[in-house]
């Protein structure tokens, strides 16, 4: 039986949140797509237990949610509003604040559980007639034409299109197909995620603490909770993995210097590792990459997720201002010069304030502290700062 062969303006190659806000985006203007994912659609429920794995979303990832939405699926499901920022060094001196009440918006982000992102997603997904999921994995992509890629799935699915974008994480199989090379950075650190209560009120603030280990950060996820992002040396996270509860309490708390009282684990511990990668390409002959496909950040500061839903922004961007056909050379050029750089700066940024804070050197120690105050007594350079981590006007 000669399997049948469905044609589409673009396949997109992953179906987490970046893939899946790629398609949405796509399908909005005007364009018919396959999304390849080797999961079934996830979806929520108000039954479900808090995850611990959030991201901190931006201003300018809300919009762009907001435009597409997905935005109040998440609202109307479960998402934290934060209002201020602190961030500040372990037993130093070196401390800046952010607040809302210095711009012109009711709030510097939201947190997000990334399966709330998710299902919001997938409810556009399933109600957009110019999108198809397939649930299954790519087997090979090649070129059947100078126009049209040719797309085999492990179910025997054949598609067609003329672009092809991985959206496939950190193992991407698109990558690989465009033999480009995963630039790969062991920080030999591990992320401990988990679900916390304190003794005092969160205060609608994301707060950050520096400490000789890594950074600390608390975000806020319902009035009584919070989750927490603990980055520590390998070494560190074994201990702390086999440490009691009570004893993880006490070094949390220890950690978090007493900020808001007792803090108390209310879930499983986990971990993951860090690392910091870029993508030698971001493009290929009608192939681009997005995400984590094309870059990995340290997430001291959250922008992940972020930095993932820039580049599909920037790309649905280039290809909604040329009259080019999908898949044009120029126009994924244009893509990856207005993303790569600044992801490239972005991931140095991110690894050269952890080694910064991380130094016991009293030079280092010294800078660090005039650098973060005069940050913090500067109104101008705030608001420069603030207006890099919102995404948008102040």
């Amino acid at each position: 039986m000669i399997q049948s062969v469905n044609e589409y303006d673009c396949i997109v190659v992953g179906g987490g949140n970046v893939g899946s806000a790629a398609a949405c985006s796509l399908a909005q203007a005007g364009h018919k797509v396959a999304l390849i994912d080797q999961q079934q659609a996830l979806q929520w429920t108000p039954q479900d237990a808090l995850n611990g794995r959030v991201t901190a979303l931006n201003l300018a990832s809300i919009e762009f949610l907001t435009q597409l939405d997905v935005w109040p699926r998440v609202v109307a499901m479960r998402a934290y509003p934060y209002h201020a920022m602190r961030v500040w060094e372990q037993g130093g001196g070196a401390r800046i604040d952010f607040n809302a009440n210095e711009t012109s918006h009711p709030h510097l982000g939201v947190i997000v559980e990334n399966h709330v992102l998710l299902t919001a997603l997938n409810q556009v997904i399933g109600e957009q007639p110019l999108i198809t999921r397939y649930v299954g994995s790519l087997q090979t992509c090649t070129a059947i034409s100078e126009q049209t890629l040719l797309v085999e799935c492990d179910d025997g699915s054949k598609l067609t299109a003329p672009l092809v974008l991985g959206a496939d994480g950190q193992n991407s199989v698109v990558r690989e197909i465009m033999q480009s090379d995963f630039i790969l950075t062991d920080y030999h650190q591990r992320g401990v995620v988990a679900i916390i209560e304190s003794d005092q009120f969160h205060q609608d603030t994301a707060w950050q603490c520096f400490g000789t280990h890594g950074p600390l950060a608390l975000l806020p996820i319902t009035p009584e909770q919070c989750s927490i992002v603990w980055s520590v040396p390998d070494s560190v996270c074994q201990q702390l993995e086999a440490s009691s509860d009570d004893e993880f309490n006490q070094q949390l708390t220890n950690a978090f210097e007493h900020k808001l009282g007792d803090l108390r684990v209310v879930s499983a511990r986990q971990s993951f590792p860090l690392r910091g990668a870029q993508a030698q390409h971001y493009i290929g002959r009608r192939l681009a990459l997005l995400g984590d496909a094309a870059h990995i950040v340290h997430p001291l500061a959250g922008l992940g997720l972020n930095l993932g839903l820039a580049d599909v922004i920037s790309l649905t961007e280039c290809i909604r201002q040329s009259d080019r056909p999908l898949g044009s050379a120029r126009v994924l050029r244009q893509y990856e010069m207005a993303r790569k750089a600044d992801n490239a700066v972005m991931q140095k940024v991110l690894e050269g304030i952890d080694h910064l804070f991380r130094s016991d050197d009293q030079i280092m120690r010294s800078l660090r502290h005039i650098g973060v105050n005069l940050a913090d007594s500067q109104a101008a350079l705030k608001q420069f700062f603030m207006q890099k981590a919102l995404g948008v006007a102040l």
